[in-house]
């Protein structure tokens, strides 16, 4: 479970985020500022990074998010 804390931009890093084929990420819940992604990642880890540069080079690079693997229970 990849969770992205964004207080602006939902909808653009949603719609980015979910374009990306490797890893493939997909939408599961909206809590507040916080946005759930499954991926198909091994290595959680490296997904979060390539979740950074999407949101960072497709969406805005002046935002302020956090990105961050936890377990989905």
């Amino acid at each position: 479970m990849i969770i992205v804390n964004s207080p602006l931009m939902h909808k653009q890093i949603q719609t980015q985020l979910e374009l990306n084929e490797d890893p493939s990420f997909t939408f599961v819940k909206k809590e507040g500022i916080k946005l759930y992604f499954e991926t198909d990642a091994k290595d959680p880890e490296s997904a979060v990074g390539v979740a950074k540069q999407i949101i960072k080079n497709k969406v805005s690079d002046v935002i302020m998010v956090k990105v961050k693997t936890e377990e989905y229970i």
